[in-house]
């Protein structure tokens, strides 16, 4: 049993570890699109900006599957 809840605690922190990485990436692509659009490259900050978008809806979908696997055990 308490290897099982140790089990289930790392997988946890591993998924949130995975989604502080893709913010990591998504704030990177926003940072570089701010750039490009302060230098007038329109479809180059845009690329960048949908880069960072895609980033976040990843994290927040990891972030949703958690939240529902934890309603789920909740009573």
């Amino acid at each position: 049993m308490a290897d099982e809840g140790m089990q289930a605690r790392e997988a946890a922190a591993q998924l949130y570890e995975r989604t502080a990485e893709e913010l990591d990436r998504a704030a990177h692509h926003c940072r570089v699109a701010a750039g490009h659009f302060r230098d007038r490259e329109i479809p180059r900050a845009a690329a960048h900006a949908w880069a960072a978008f895609g980033h976040v809806t990843t994290a927040e979908r990891s972030l949703r599957d958690q939240a529902e696997v934890h309603a789920s055990k909740s009573r």
